[in-house]
């Protein structure tokens, strides 16, 4: 193993034509593209189809028009400017009728913070550890939801940009100084990670030989932005800060440096990861094992080299502030926050090696490292494609489905989490429908829907019952077309319920579980229950679509069963 100097080196002689040759020629890089496109065909083929989920709402119903405050109100307590300017540019051009935009918009700010990866890597330790590092990162499957999530560019963005400002800085000259204020700017409007570059930004300028005073600006002016943004609008958002966040941050900065360590190595998935966690127990053994290489590479060098504490410093500000703000959701190894503190982590191994140039057998017990942990990361990746947003997605669009069915007639409805568990933030029936008369629907037809996946039909049933408040009222209705069902402990039936009001009774003995179903080959819709010898009324609304409603009764013996208008029943 040899070593080369600290110091970064630049083929300046060459012209851009030659530089771009030389680089498509060096087939490293040939393998990052074709790692990057591998990485962007795989994210968009899983989930290019994943309407809005989660977080994205709020920014698509509730930041409309372009006052200040669109664009500068906290999202969840942060400053997510860049965020929602990116979903407005994206709406206005593509509508929402497709979610494929903003996936693939995602997808390339997450391949840039790859390549940036590659770039800052490649000048400390050369290309082939650079292209295994940025490998780890292009599937890191434990961080599925920054990957497959397009709101997650809330992190990537700040990496980005916040990765290309370090960049800047190795020119070593004014515009790179001011590109680099530039680009932390751009990252701070992302999200709060940009903080994290600016403080490593700072530590980096200190221990620059040029003097601080006349480059103090580069850092400065972002965190003063960030300060005027917190004192005029992000004051306002709830604050988790405690003296107990803040006695358990030790506690808190190791065990997601230790997440991000064994995620990358493939030996656990993220603390929330879906369908669920894996590999825990591996945290603690992996953390002391990189502690120990990094005290190992120190002693050789007899020194910390100067390069670690700026990205030291990057790492433990993120973690810091995470710490000192934690929640539910905000755990060490939650899986949208893996995803950076992963990125943190090789950061600092590359300034730990920099200068190292490993011979072919090291390079090759290091790529078999990284194609154990790619493998185990593509199987995190799929499980959590499989396990949550595909199935989010499907019931997403019927619930949708469901606002835009009984929408008019129920334009105060409020879809939330006790109605559609999938919903995060409440979505306003009367906001969502003056989105699609804006930017399109992204629900389905009523047609669309008696043809889509059973989990799409089942949420439509659940959230459409819901809205037209199918419950049983006291009391039996009598006229119309009278007749006995069977109660069964399947539940299902034949008959079919128009609108108008329904009755029924049940017999003596008898204690029913009243179901409807409209779409959904089942009746998933719990409209109430019957009590031995009672009855009650059920009022059915007509409601967007002429499909009926079909009548389940989960029980046992006869159930009276009054339709209107001369239904049939049996």
């Amino acid at each position: 193993m040899s070593t080369r100097a600290e110091t970064a080196t630049y083929p300046g002689s060459k012209s851009r034509g030659e530089a771009l040759g030389a680089w498509l020629r060096n087939p490293a890089i040939l393998c990052l593209i074709a790692a990057a496109v591998a990485c962007g065909v795989t994210l968009l083929v899983l989930a290019g189809d994943v309407v809005f989920l989660r977080d994205e709402w709020p920014v698509v119903l509730e930041r409309r028009g372009f006052s200040a405050g669109v664009f500068l109100d906290p999202h969840v307590g942060h400053l997510a400017a860049g965020v929602i300017a990116i979903y407005k540019l994206l709406l206005a051009t593509f509508g929402m009728t497709s979610p494929l935009p903003f996936h693939v918009a995602s997808t390339l700010i997450y391949l840039a913070a790859a390549v940036a990866l590659f770039v800052y890597a490649r000048r400390r330790v050369g290309d082939w550890l650079a292209l295994m590092a940025t490998v780890l990162i292009l599937f890191f499957g434990a961080g599925a939801v920054d990957m497959l999530s397009p709101f997650q560019m809330f992190f990537s963005g700040s990496i980005a940009a916040g990765i290309g400002a370090l960049l800047a800085l190795d020119r070593d000259d004014r515009r790179g100084d001011v590109l680099a204020c530039v680009l932390l700017v751009v990252a701070i409007s992302f999200s709060e990670a940009g903080i994290a570059f600016a403080i490593g930004v700072l530590v980096r300028l200190a221990l620059s030989d040029r003097p601080l005073a006349n480059r103090l600006y580069v850092a400065a002016v972002p965190l003063i932005l960030y300060a005027i943004w917190w004192l005029g609008w992000g004051h306002t958002a709830t604050s988790h800060l405690s003296l107990h966040n803040i006695a358990s941050s030790p506690l808190y900065i190791l065990d997601a440096a230790s997440a991000a360590i064994a995620s990358l190595l493939g030996l656990a998935s993220a603390s929330d990861a879906l369908p669920a966690p894996s590999g825990q127990e591996w945290l603690p053994a992996a953390l002391i094992v990189a502690l120990g290489l990094a005290a190992w590479r120190i002693g050789r060098l007899g020194r910390v080299p100067r390069g670690v504490w700026p990205v030291l410093a990057i790492g433990l500000t993120f973690w810091a502030l995470a710490a000192f703000n934690t929640f539910f959701g905000r755990a060490p190894g939650n899986g949208r926050y893996i995803y950076p503190s992963a990125v943190f982590v090789l950061l600092i191994a590359v300034e730990l090696c920099r200068g190292v140039r490993l011979g072919w057998r090291g390079l090759a017990a290091a790529a078999a490292v990284v194609v154990v942990g790619v493998g185990a990361n593509l199987v995190f990746l799929s499980d959590a494609y499989r396990g949550y947003f595909k199935p989010a997605n499907e019931q997403q669009r019927g619930a949708l489905s469901a606002l835009e069915i009984a929408g008019p007639q129920e334009p105060t409805f409020v879809l939330n989490a006790k109605t559609s568990p999938v919903t995060f933030f409440d979505i306003n029936t009367s906001q969502y429908l003056s989105a699609v008369k804006a930017f399109g629907s992204p629900a389905y037809t009523p047609e669309e829907l008696a043809l889509a996946p059973a989990a799409s039909r089942l949420e439509a049933d659940r959230v459409l019952g819901a809205m037209l408040k199918l419950q049983l009222k006291p009391g039996g209705v009598t006229g119309g077309r009278c007749g006995s069902i069977d109660a069964s402990a399947a539940g299902g039936t034949t008959a079919e319920l128009g609108p108008g009001t329904i009755g029924l009774r049940a017999s003596e003995g008898t204690r029913v579980k009243v179901e409807l179903g409209r779409f959904s080959d089942q009746t998933p819709f719990v409209a109430g229950s019957l009590a031995p010898g009672s009855g009650a009324s059920l009022t059915v609304p007509a409601a967007g679509s002429d499909r009926p409603w079909r009548l389940g009764l989960v029980g046992h013996g006869p159930v009276a069963v009054c339709l209107p208008g001369g239904g049939g029943s049996g």
